[in-house]
């Protein structure tokens, strides 16, 4: 079973949560606590493409307020493409003191030397606490 099938279905959004998009992950966002950030996931097939995933997070008081994730994808050849975040989800813990959850998975996808295309998904698994404690599961899976 890959990631991918263990949070299907598994997203729950909270009322009230502020979520972004890539497009907004860099803009400034107030947080009296101090944003939390993890370490950016670099994934990539060297000399073709590169899929580098952020998050970023606010909590107050033991509670999370806002969550930024963003992806950037680069491809370095022509013979590659990148088809999409193909899945993505953030989910709230269950029980008080369990981590929060992202996921994320893109596609890229790159013709071989007799032109038939091949994809594959990077993805990242982050589970993150409000105190800014994190980790990180990533891979890279045939598409």
């Amino acid at each position: 079973m890959t990631i991918k099938n263990v949070l299907a279905g598994s997203v729950v959004l909270c009322a009230g949560l502020t979520f972004a998009g890539a497009d907004e992950a860099s803009a400034a966002r107030p947080c009296a606590s101090g944003v939390k950030t993890i370490k950016p996931v670099v994934l990539e097939d060297p000399g073709r493409w590169t899929y580098t995933y952020d998050l970023a997070w606010c909590a107050d008081g033991g509670t999370v307020v806002w969550v930024e994730p963003s992806v950037t994808p680069r491809v370095h050849v022509p013979a590659c493409n990148w088809v999409g975040r193909i899945e993505e989800s953030l989910r709230k813990p269950v029980r008080e003191g369990d981590p929060w959850t992202a996921f994320d998975m893109s596609e890229f996808s790159c013709a071989d030397n007799a032109g038939k295309e091949h994809g594959v998904n990077p993805w990242v698994v982050v589970s993150f606490a409000p105190s800014g404690a994190y980790t990180v599961t990533s891979g890279i899976d045939p598409a």
